[in-house]
């Protein structure tokens, strides 16, 4: 995962940063009343902690209730250990956007996720559970309707779905890049 993340992180940044060299014009995001938003973020590690390919994604998609304030909804799916733990989940989410930097084009942000999870082990121990992801990140704006997602996260829940160490836990924490684009 680690080998992972510093492979892909800095070539997002270029990327980002290229985009953005090419357009010198203020860059205004699209964070107004009425705007909906799609996400995409997760890994994917070729050499997971069994050797095997393990996955997580979240797919989201949000509306802008008010200027700076939205709501919405996510699903999830992970797989690690080689295919024999399989996560999934379904719930909400609402951001509350900061303010911006037209020089920097970025948004600071806060958020939380409130999710119904299950985990399937194959050794037949089976969880199901309520989450609770407090979040805070920098959405990286290079276009008025693109932008990449940093956040730092904390998840809790009620039972054991995280799988930290090949064992299962009620806590996970990290650093999650996404991606974006409002319409």
């Amino acid at each position: 995962m680690k080998k992972v993340l510093w492979i892909v992180l800095p070539a997002i940044l270029l990327f980002v940063g290229t985009a953005a060299a090419q357009d010198s014009d203020r860059i205004a995001p699209m964070l107004e009343k009425g705007t909906q938003e799609l996400g995409f973020n997760g890994y994917i590690d070729f050499e997971g902690p069994a050797g095997g390919v393990d996955i997580d994604l979240d797919v989201r998609y949000g509306y802008f209730l008010a200027r700076h304030l939205e709501i919405g909804g996510f699903g999830n799916y992970s797989r690690t250990m080689d295919g024999d733990v399989v996560r999934y989940g379904l719930g909400g989410f609402g951001e509350y956007h900061i303010f911006g930097s037209s020089w920097a084009r970025t948004i600071p942000y806060f958020g939380a996720d409130l999710g119904l999870y299950a985990l399937n082990w194959d050794a037949g121990e089976n969880q199901n559970s309520l989450a609770f992801v407090p979040r805070i990140g920098i959405k990286w704006f290079f276009r008025d309707y693109v932008a990449v997602d940093t956040n730092l996260y904390l998840g809790l829940a009620t039972e054991d779905i995280y799988i930290n160490d090949n064992s299962s836990d009620n806590y996970d924490f990290g650093i999650k890049i996404g991606l974006r684009v409002y319409f």
